[in-house]
């Protein structure tokens, strides 16, 4: 009587517990997913997602990449940590990072980075992070007669030659904004396609628009070359960017 009874109740109820196991289904899916979506916040927080988003970065905090990074320049041995907020400075792929010998395109070294973006658009160059602008350059000859172009037979591969007909002439880094950062870093951002709207003495942000790639100077094509500076020794970006090293990274399409 005990077990036919028992089966009764339970064919009686049985909408009931049908309802009330859906139930539980539903809580326990959606805990399980919300617990996976904390470890994956967590994760990308303690991580960081190592490379270069394309979309349109309204939310600076979003735009804000990574918190802090040790270094030491090419040429010596002390460590030093820079530990602010920071980003990457444009979209694009690394078409040359750094080389200490004259196989570099220009230069007899080259301790930098150099990042095209191969989408035909306006790209935008942002601050590394919070600094004061200490130099904005076109590095201009005015009304020279001095002529350069790229060759394999200089050691660095610039050949200058002289012209009658004396003109403008742009050089190096082209169009340059250096800016100082906290800790004695300085940052530097070269070819830009027209001279930065700053003045020595102001302010920038982290991830703050201060130009857009251009080909102006030695360069070869639209690109940004980005170096990091201490003391007037460069420093390998790869300390600060070390998921990318020198594998394409950003929008190639």
């Amino acid at each position: 009587m005990g077990v036919a009874y028992l089966i009764q109740l339970i064919y009686s109820q049985r909408h009931k517990i049908k309802n009330c196991c859906i139930l539980l289904l539903i809580f326990f899916l959606g805990s399980g997913f919300l617990i996976y979506l904390l470890i994956s916040v967590i994760f990308a927080v303690i991580q960081g997602t190592g490379r270069v988003s394309d979309t349109d970065q309204q939310n600076l905090a979003s735009y804000t990449e990574f918190q802090s990074f040790n270094y030491k320049t090419i040429a010596g041995d002390t460590w030093y940590t820079f530990a602010h907020p920071y980003t990457f400075p444009t979209l694009g792929v690394l078409t040359q990072g750094v080389i200490l010998d004259s196989s570099a395109v220009v230069g007899l070294r080259h301790v930098a980075w150099d990042i095209a973006d191969r989408v035909s658009r306006q790209t935008e160059v942002r601050a590394f992070a919070d600094g004061t602008v200490i130099a904005v350059k076109d590095n201009m000859l005015i009304n020279t007669t001095r002529r350069w172009r790229f060759c394999d037979e200089s050691e660095n591969g610039i050949c200058w030659y002289v012209v009658t007909k004396p003109a403008d002439v742009q050089y190096g880094c082209g169009n340059e904004i250096d800016i100082q950062n906290a800790d004695s870093l300085q940052t530097q951002y070269c070819h830009l396609a027209e001279l930065p709207n700053f003045q020595t003495g102001d302010s920038v942000t982290v991830g703050e628009v201060i130009g857009y790639q251009g080909s102006t100077g030695w360069a070869t094509g639209k690109h940004l070359h980005f170096a990091l500076w201490r003391g007037g020794q460069p420093i390998d970006p790869s300390y600060a960017f070390q998921q990318t090293s020198l594998e394409n990274w950003g929008d190639e399409n």
